[in-house]
């Protein structure tokens, strides 16, 4: 095939991940009151990640999840062809192919001429992926957080929330500092694990022996899969096709493989030494995870019990773009690495309006449908030494107008109290009250 019939290649490899970028962009961006058409698209995407599937599994032992045939047949293509994922369907690869579609990437160079960097950094890779699937196993879907369709959109609804999106901007850095495809090679772990899946894969471009080692297949590599001393193809590649693109003796084909030519035998000492440090790793994150706060947050409407509702929220942040009054904040890392980045209710941003559309948008199942009349999100208590009327006897009726579930009341004196049954702990309440710092608050009585 010429260069010239190769061409039309060149965009389509750029084009088709870019869409999928600028998609996942959009609808988050227009994940709100009333909720848009292509919402649940959203949650298609997100579920081709097997990661997603394999929480699900931990958190479904009564069956395996209807929609668990999407990542299974993407995980036959992976065995068959290889990282097609990453290359054609990621919306974090889709960004980072437009950085490097800019020539962006200025580490680029220095990291080919010292491949035994990368060597070392593709053997420690495997143990931060066994890290996190074992803290997914063991119980949190923090590791998640990493995952490319949660990234990107927790990384677009802390911009709609005014925070910055530090973790999205951290792969930007590396792709700009190194290469642009950095965090994909070694810190995404749904990256890790579709090389895992694709190591013996049936069809694989290949290098033969009209192989001058000119070293140009290795340079446009977006991956560094392609090592022009070796004359082979690693388990990274991505399906972009650059290397066959750009070798000018047509050395590169696309064939099909009877066996991986790159297999080896791991000695079993390796492999427990192995185990034993991913099994560290993992103890030692865990009890980062082990912090209590005194004040349970408040959580959304039909979360789980807090326990299970950490361990299944992947902190894509969704559930806080959706929120029409914007009450539903990130929690920020002093409140522990458990909740960091889980959606907490904040009434004196914005009370719970009980659209219940966080429920809709969340992909892990830590929100539960839950009609209004069960919701418990907390209880409101009121603290009578700071309200105006009990204290100082000044007239007001704010959080007895703002209550939408009639749960505020006024004794015969005119004085406010709340009936707890009726209370969902919306924070309307705690929302309208004149008082600095709020008279009236709602809590967590579940603790």
């Amino acid at each position: 095939m010429s260069k010239k019939e190769r061409k039309p290649f060149r965009y389509w490899r750029t084009l088709v991940p870019a869409s999928f970028f600028l998609a996942v962009v959009a609808v988050t961006a227009r994940l709100t009151y009333p909720l848009p058409a292509d919402a649940p698209a959203l949650l298609w995407l997100s579920r081709t990640d097997p990661l997603l599937l394999l929480s699900g599994l931990r958190w479904s032992p009564g069956g395996t999840a209807l929609w668990a045939w999407l990542p299974a047949v993407l995980i036959l293509v992976s065995l068959l062809l290889g990282r097609v994922f990453c290359g054609w369907l990621c919306p974090v690869g889709g960004m980072l192919a437009i950085l490097d579609s800019l020539r962006l990437g200025f580490g680029r160079r220095l990291l080919a001429k010292r491949p035994g960097i990368e060597d070392r950094l593709r053997g420690l890779r495997y143990l931060w992926l066994g890290i996190l699937l074992l803290l997914i196993l063991i119980g949190t879907n923090l590791p998640l957080l990493l995952t490319p369709y949660t990234l990107l959109s927790s990384g677009v609804a802390l911009v709609f929330a005014g925070y910055v999106p530090w973790l999205l901007l951290t792969v930007v850095v590396l792709g700009v500092l190194l290469y642009p495809r950095f965090w994909c090679v070694y810190l995404c772990p749904t990256g890790i694990t579709w090389s895992l899946i694709s190591h013996n894969r049936r069809w694989r471009f290949s290098v033969d022996q009209s192989c001058s080692r000119c070293g140009r297949c290795s340079v446009n590599c977006p991956t560094h899969a392609i090592r022009a001393d070796q004359g082979a193809v690693g388990d990274d590649c991505i399906l972009c096709g650059r290397c066959w693109e750009s070798c000018p003796r047509g050395s590169v084909t696309w064939e099909r493989s009877e066996r991986n030519n790159r297999a080896a035998v791991i000695p079993a000492r390796r492999v427990l030494l192995k185990a034993g440090v991913v099994a560290a790793g993992a103890a030692a994150f865990w009890s980062l995870l082990q912090f209590f706060p005194s004040r349970l947050p408040l959580r959304p409407p039909g979360a789980r019990a807090e326990e299970g509702f950490t361990s299944l929220c992947s902190r894509c942040g969704r559930c806080i773009k959706v929120c029409p009054s914007q009450g539903l904040q990130p929690m920020p890392l002093a409140s522990g690495l458990d909740n960091f980045e889980t959606p907490q209710l904040v009434p004196r941003r914005g009370r719970c309006e009980l659209c219940m559309l966080c429920q809709e948008v969340c992909p892990t199942g830590a929100l539960l449908p839950t009609p209004i009349e069960k919701v418990r999100i907390g209880t409101a208590i009121l603290e009578r030494e700071r309200c105006l009327v009990w204290n100082q006897g000044i007239s007001c009726l704010l959080c007895l107008e703002q209550c939408p579930q009639f749960a505020v009341s006024f004794d015969q004196m005119e004085r406010p109290w709340v009936d707890e049954k009726a209370c969902v702990g919306c924070g309307a309440c705690e929302n309208g009250c004149p008082v600095e710092d709020s008279a009236i608050r709602v809590f967590r009585l579940d603790a």
